[in-house]
């Protein structure tokens, strides 16, 4: 007898304990044959694990393994490798995360849908051609978040959001009123809610009707995320490649929610655009010292560290600091400049569960894109956060199978130039 994850259940399986709900609730007996129906109703009630008479979870994962060709796990292997510090491999739960990966990209690698860009860091970066850096001046993050706010201008539908946000007379009609006025921002949280992601079982035609389905606070958190995007178009690609950046700051808002949901058993969109927004700091740092920042990838390489503690070392201070603080110029909720704050750092939160469902997001999607917008080596993870979550290492496969259903849906609806009718 051994525990089996929710997602590699199958009919026939004979279940060798009674099967319960996360809060204790009886569903199915011991001794069982699950059928499809079985598998369906444990999914709906959030079980993630079912014990099963003779087999095991480590059985079935090797038997995944086994299936794929020598060849492509060994590719697999190798692509991931040079991210990976050893210790980061003792705490099990990075283990299972890195085993995930290695996984799916070797199952991408055998079916065709692996493309080697994804390697490239979206960073332009020569080390070779680059001396150590050293911060000349004493930077503050206010200051630079200062002086380059003033040269970003925010688009109107912006504060008109934000003023929602903040009221506590907000309607569903007012929140409705403000976000139709924009039509290129009314489409895509259109599409964006009748995608995969949310799995609604019948279309939603109206941003009315999409604020009664999530609540005026989430849709108004969607809508802010969403125009967030334009403000960092102007972004040279001979510094970073946006769409990259874009698609793994995309990732890990799907993971956050996908993780709050998972631990709480509902959504809240703020998550997502947490995740969304989270390396921001980092846009901002770009464009006022990019020779800086790319010392700080530099020095990240050299010392094999993760780059926001090489950032610390060299410039004074990170890109979450940044991100914070440009938050909090925003005048953005502060449960969302805390999430951005302590993204790399959620023991210093006062709610640390929050902060730590960003950092395990953007941890797991570094892990599963590899080198897709520098971060430097794999973190170590934090024994604090991850407890702080209340999740078992048998959720993270159906959060990782989820979210990759989910991400590549979502950077088509977020970054495509124009609404196709």
């Amino acid at each position: 007898m051994g525990l089996v994850n929710i997602d590699d259940l199958r009919p026939g399986m004979v279940l060798s304990h009674d099967l319960t709900t996360p809060d204790g609730r009886f569903l199915i007996p011991m001794g069982t044959e699950l059928n499809q129906g079985h598998i369906k109703t444990c999914k709906a009630w959030g079980v993630t694990q079912a014990g099963v008479q003779g087999q095991d979870q480590s059985t079935l994962n090797a038997a995944k393994m086994a299936s794929i060709a020598p060849e492509v796990l060994k590719q697999s292997k190798k692509l991931i490798k040079p991210y990976v510090r050893r210790e980061v491999l003792d705490n099990k739960v990075m283990v299972e995360i890195v085993r995930i990966a290695v996984e799916q990209l070797a199952l991408n690698i055998q079916s065709g849908q692996y493309e080697s860009s994804n390697q490239d860091t979206g960073v332009f970066v020569d080390c070779n051609n680059i001396a150590p850096g050293t911060n000349p001046v004493e930077l503050s993050a206010l200051r630079m978040v200062r002086e380059q706010t003033e040269l970003i201008s925010l688009p109107d539908i912006f504060y008109r959001i934000l003023e929602v946000l903040e009221s506590p007379f907000s309607s569903a009609k007012h929140v409705a009123d403000v976000v139709s006025k924009d039509s290129s921002l009314s489409a895509k949280l259109l599409r964006l809610v009748n995608s995969a992601f949310y799995g609604f079982p019948s279309k939603i035609d109206s941003i009315s009707r999409a604020v009664a389905i999530l609540g005026t606070k989430e849709l108004t958190s969607l809508a802010m995320g969403i125009a967030l995007i334009k403000v960092f178009e102007g972004i040279p690609q001979s510094v970073i490649n946006m769409e990259k950046f874009w698609r793994h700051s995309i990732s890990c808002g799907v993971y956050s929610s996908l993780i709050y949901t998972r631990m709480m058993g509902q959504s809240e969109e703020r998550f997502f655009v947490a995740g969304l927004i989270h390396d921001i700091g980092r846009l901002i740092m770009l464009k006022s010292e990019p020779e800086l920042c790319m010392s700080a990838i530099c020095h990240a390489r050299n010392k094999k560290i993760p780059l926001h503690r090489a950032e610390q070392e060299v410039i004074g201070f990170d890109h979450a600091l940044m991100g914070g603080t440009l938050c909090r110029e925003w005048k953005m909720p502060v449960g969302l400049e805390k999430m951005v704050r302590y993204h790399h750092e959620p023991v210093k939160a006062r709610n640390i569960s929050e902060a730590s469902t960003v950092y395990l997001a953007n941890i797991i999607s570094m892990v599963m894109n590899p080198g897709m917008v520098y971060e430097g080596f794999f973190p170590a993870l934090c024994e604090k956060s991850w407890e702080s979550l209340r999740l078992d290492r048998s959720d993270l496969g159906p959060i990782v199978k989820q979210a990759e259903k989910s991400v590549s849906e979502i950077v088509e609806i977020f970054l495509r130039r124009q609404v196709r009718t």
